[in-house]
């Protein structure tokens, strides 16, 4: 009546109330609503959720973009200047945040190999890259060196491996971080892959972070993600 927006956040997690709200709906159309009145939803995908309510609604989904590239290039467009260079241990943090993002897309890309990659497809999100961001930035500023072992496990533990179910899949998610969370990744020489295409760009500005993985190719090869190329035979 006042015009107001109304919220409800993860209502995957209240299907059972869901029917109750299908009701209300349907109690109220026609009457005296005002019309600037809005209900937004948010939801992960759910078989129980009233059809109804999304017949009745306007949708719109948000999912990961489709390979490496285009996943990095989300993840350093959304990052603000600020952000990037808001840290005391500049080369640590910028080094570590690529390594980091490319983590993040690697995990999301290796479920289109299906169980060759995970056992289980877990739905790994944006919130999870940006909590990881967070632990990194503190960790960082409260520690005089860069905690590797800290950070590999509550990021790699904590942050996404809470999400891992399966014990093999707890166990490659931890090795494919420690790939990433390592002394190594200081070096402008270290590579991510055998192609020698993935790397940590060296310490600059968000601007050529962006530029770099402009050049990056558009097709991932299997050994980016620790697999053999007959992966991608049976990926086609």
């Amino acid at each position: 009546r006042n015009g107001d927006w109304v919220c409800l956040q993860n209502c995957h997690l209240a299907v059972s109330w869901l029917p109750r709200l299908e009701a209300i709906l349907e109690a109220t159309t026609g009457t005296d609503e005002h019309p600037d009145f809005r209900l937004w939803l948010t939801s992960m995908p759910s078989p129980r959720f009233p059809v109804p309510i999304l017949q009745n609604g306007i949708k719109v989904t948000q999912e990961p973009p489709r390979g490496l590239k285009a996943n990095l290039k989300r993840t350093f467009l959304d990052l603000t200047e600020e952000a990037f260079e808001g840290c005391s241990k500049p080369r640590a943090f910028k080094k570590l945040l690529f390594g980091l993002a490319f983590y993040h897309a690697l995990i999301l890309e290796r479920r289109k190999f299906g169980a060759i990659g995970w056992n289980i497809p877990y739905e790994w999100m944006a919130s999870d890259l940006k909590t990881g961001m967070m632990q990194l930035r503190m960790y960082l500023e409260e520690q005089p060196q860069v905690p590797y072992e800290t950070l590999n496990a509550v990021v790699g533990d904590i942050a996404y491996g809470g999400r891992a179910t399966d014990s093999w899949d707890k166990r490659t998610n931890l090795s494919i971080l420690a790939a990433y969370f390592c002394p190594d990744i200081m070096s402008d020489s270290y590579r991510f892959s055998t192609s020698g295409k993935y790397f940590a760009p060296a310490e600059g500005s968000l601007e050529e972070v962006r530029v770099y993985i402009e050049s990056l190719p558009l097709d991932d090869p299997p050994d980016t993600f620790g697999l053999h190329d007959n992966a991608d035979i049976t990926l086609q």
